[in-house]
């Protein structure tokens, strides 16, 4: 499946995506380890296997976006099933399920506001009906409290800024999306999260600001080459 970067071809998205509480540092991480049972490192051992997967692609490799969703999913699940994590993908989209929260967890990449305060968060490309039933429930939960509270957990893609850096500080962001905005095709975007827990890997948050140069690549694809002896320093 190959997808293209599309939150930023929609330019009055942001009018229709406004979000609530940001928390992050010591008390995101509280809130992580009470509400999920996990802490922050888990995220970030997961997007940095999925990274060393990618870093090993090339530019003729046009599924590598979708691999690195893929790997963030599997290595999060095999941390978490452990802990007593549900790994449910009935309705063809992979959730994890957190039984003593009544939560669920859904991955995606999110849009240039991954790590950024001052943007509305979403995900990088539009999403489909399990997503939007997903959502739907949160909306549902004011009057049917047995419902699974659905969260969503954003990682930067590789055209983030943060990628900019030889050794990156990690962001993921786990977000409650109470609505979503439907485009032309029937998909959706999440929109409006109540609560953002903002994650980094070291040091403090900070807001970057991404481009995609180029709205015609996978979300997570660009040009690179293998490494080899020759070419280290």
């Amino acid at each position: 499946m190959y997808q293209e970067p599309q939150y930023e071809m929609f330019s009055d998205l942001d009018s229709h995506n406004k979000d609530g509480e940001l928390i992050n540092n010591k008390k995101a991480i509280e809130i992580l380890k009470d509400k999920f049972g996990f802490e922050p490192q888990i995220l970030f051992d997961a997007l940095l296997k999925a990274d060393g997967n990618f870093n090993l692609k090339t530019k003729l490799n046009r599924g590598s976006g979708m691999a690195r969703w893929g790997d963030v999913g599997e290595h999060l699940a095999l941390q978490l099933i452990p802990k007593g994590v549900l790994y449910n993908c009935d309705s063809g989209q992979p959730t994890l399920v957190i039984t003593d929260s009544n939560i669920q967890i859904i991955i995606m990449s999110g849009n240039d506001a991954v790590g950024n305060i001052d943007s509305p968060i979403s995900s990088n490309c539009a999403k489909g009906v399990e997503t939007k039933n997903k959502i739907d429930s949160n909306i549902c939960r004011n009057s049917n409290s047995e419902k699974l509270e659905t969260w969503i957990l954003y990682y930067p893609s590789r055209k983030h800024g943060l990628y900019d850096a030889d050794d990156p500080n990690l962001i993921c962001e786990l977000a409650r999306p109470t609505s979503y905005q439907v485009i032309k095709s029937g998909k959706i975007f999440p929109t409006n999260h109540d609560c953002r827990l903002m994650f980094t890997s070291k040091g403090e948050i900070q807001s970057y600001v991404s481009e995609f140069a180029d709205e015609s690549v996978n979300e997570d694809s660009f040009e690179i080459e293998y490494k080899d002896a020759s070419n280290e320093e």
